[in-house]
């Protein structure tokens, strides 16, 4: 089975407003799904602040990632097939008779 990274929901966990926010962390969020809006819920920051925040030239022009759920599941299925196989050895005929082609070309 294929093993992924679980979207997360995209919820915010409001906090304290911090002394010091780091764009890590920022940038962090925007790839959780968190918007300016949520940013601006979690660090209990005021709009101008976030405004001011997204001026970093770090952040300027990022956004928030979409995150989609599959509504599948995706099994592997190949187990113990090697992804570098470049041919298949039971579909080569290796009693190749050169003569017996080379006769049936000069016919």
């Amino acid at each position: 089975m294929i093993e992924a990274n679980l979207p997360t929901t995209g919820q915010v966990v409001k906090q304290e407003r911090p002394a010091k926010i780091t764009t890590s962390q920022i940038i962090e969020d925007l790839d959780n799904g968190i918007n300016r809006d949520g940013i601006k819920e979690k660090y209990n920051l005021e709009s101008w602040m976030v405004s001011e925040l997204f001026k970093h030239p770090e952040l300027k022009g990022k956004k928030a990632k979409k995150i989609r759920k599959l509504p599948f599941e995706i099994v592997d299925n190949t187990s113990g097939v090697n992804p570098n196989q470049t041919s298949i050895p039971d579909a080569i005929d290796t009693d190749i008779d050169f003569e017996e082609i080379n006769e049936f070309n000069n016919q």
